[in-house]
């Protein structure tokens, strides 16, 4: 019975690495985009009101939001 279940964790474990690439590509769409979005809003909001931010600040806000719907999206991933 003890090598029926090893041979059943193993395959799990296989399926699971199949999906590696499907997973990363899709927490890289997720968090790639709307980082984008809210660091060009931004960006967009700053020129219009004459105080154009400087790219360090963009970039450190743009990382912030990629991190937080990283963290977010893989929680949901992972159904935590």
């Amino acid at each position: 019975m003890q090598t029926a279940s090893a041979k059943a964790a193993r395959i799990t474990r296989s399926a699971e690495h199949g999906d590696v690439i499907y997973r990363f590509t899709g927490l890289l769409i997720v968090t790639l985009f709307p980082a984008l979005f809210w660091t060009a809003l931004v960006a967009g909001v700053g020129a219009a009101l004459g105080q154009i931010p400087s790219p360090l600040a963009l970039m450190v806000f743009g990382s912030g939001v990629a991190g937080f719907c990283a963290t977010v999206s893989q929680m949901l991933f992972a159904r935590v």
